[in-house]
């Protein structure tokens, strides 16, 4: 799938309210466009921009992350908004697609004059989207997983909930140590992420005295797999980590079902979804799938899922509806709309120091009263590190049985 704290007052730029023209003569006039203060008695509503995967093959996470930054958006409001202002959101579909993303986001930056954009989900997407908000100076949030994106974080404005792929790989290996297994094989996808993730995990699994005994890669138009999960299975590895998405982490639970070879298999949660399991059948049955953490026993989060239901798990839902409480409580806290009085209000209001808070309506009345907050949201506490990406993260783990998922286990603290 989002912070804010105490900055005086800063100045909007490029405002269209205050020009000054001084001629000199009949040939000469200057003109020059001034910055203005966000004033106590500015009513007019804080325009945002929620760009998400409305369609495409992150669909059915993007409509969760929106349906979830309603709610927020509906809290927010409902208390006053940021600065005695409303918020207004302005959606965007950038269709799972970076082209699209581009022109979504220019659309939002050039045409509806947001102040910050929230919900990229796809890396490609957020890679595709991060030169545009970082010209313009404005605040990006994103629920995209690529570790590359921590190095077009380095030039600032960007932040991301989600947990980087080097988390992710760590992840599989700690619940591997949990469970005492000690041999296992990979099957990647022959992407980067995979890459990245399975290095991760590689170098997590040998501190805690594991073993791989095989890493088997594949490519993205492969549609057969009997080799590929006969090698995976040769050495009778505790279990198998596939790391891909999901036509290939089908398509392989149906290549081992179809061989009869019995095989534990642990697969990234973002690749699984109601369609997976319900095409594998019983080759997806006892699949364990690593998702995203969240607070579950929070305020937050049960707001949520009041909301939507509970008989489903909101991981990225959870991040976007902290994105933008955290981004209202950072316009609260710096007192303004400013790209980079944000940038530095987000990690103000998220911080480890400070009272915490869980919603819009405690943050923003505790930062009326002269103090520091702590934005502990849906999503877990919100800490970001120097590049802007979350400093540790929980994973939960769930198996599929009977066609359904059902929790087996956490993993808490996972860092860098």
């Amino acid at each position: 799938m989002i912070n804010p704290l105490l900055q005086p007052i800063a100045w909007r730029a490029l405002s269209r309210r205050s020009l000054l023209a001084t001629c000199f003569g009949a040939m000469c006039f200057a003109t020059a466009l001034a910055t203005t203060p966000v004033l106590a008695d500015d009513q007019s509503e804080i325009v945002l921009g929620a760009l998400m995967p409305l369609s495409g093959s992150g669909g059915p996470f993007g409509q969760e992350m929106l349906a979830s930054a309603k709610i927020a958006l509906e809290e927010i409001n409902a208390a006053g908004g940021p600065l005695g202002r409303k918020i207004k959101l302005i959606e965007e579909n950038d269709e799972t697609n970076p082209e699209a993303a581009v022109r979504a986001a220019r659309k939002l930056v050039e045409v509806d004059k947001v102040k910050a954009i929230f919900g990229t989900w796809a890396s490609s997407v957020t890679l595709a989207v991060a030169p545009i908000v970082q010209e313009k100076g404005i605040i990006l949030m994103s629920n995209s997983g690529a570790s590359r994106i921590t190095e077009v974080q380095k030039k600032g404005n960007i932040y991301r909930l989600e947990p980087d792929d080097l988390l992710f790989g760590k992840a599989y290996a700690e619940y591997a140590s949990q469970q005492g297994w000690k041999k296992a094989a990979v099957l990647g996808l022959n992407v980067p992420f995979t890459q990245t993730t399975v290095e991760a995990f590689k170098q997590r699994f040998s501190e805690r005295g594991g073993k791989i005994t095989s890493f088997v890669t594949y490519n993205e138009e492969q549609t057969t797999f009997i080799t590929e999960v006969a090698r995976a299975l040769s050495d009778q590895p505790d279990f198998v980590h596939i790391s891909g998405y999901e036509p290939d982490i089908t398509a392989v639970l149906k290549a081992a079902y179809q061989s009869g070879a019995s095989a534990r298999f642990i697969v990234p949660g973002f690749a699984v979804s109601a369609d997976l399991i319900k095409n594998a059948g019983p080759a997806a049955d006892g699949l364990l799938l690593v998702e995203e953490g969240v607070s579950e026993d929070s305020p937050a989060y049960q707001r949520l899922a009041e909301h939507l239901g509970k008989d489903h798990y909101y991981s990225f839902g959870a991040q976007a509806y902290d994105e933008l409480t955290l981004l209202a409580l950072a316009i609260e806290a710096a007192k303004s709309t400013d790209g980079a009085a944000l940038n530095k209000s987000i990690r103000d209001v998220s911080g480890p120091e400070g009272t915490k808070v869980t919603s819009f309506a405690e943050g923003i009345a505790a930062l009326r009263k002269g103090e520091r907050i702590n934005y502990d949201g849906a999503s877990g506490p919100l800490d970001f590190d120097q590049d802007g990406n979350i400093a540790q993260a929980n994973f939960r783990v769930s198996q599929v049985k009977d066609g359904k998922t059902t929790p087996v286990g956490n993993i808490s603290e996972v860092k860098f």
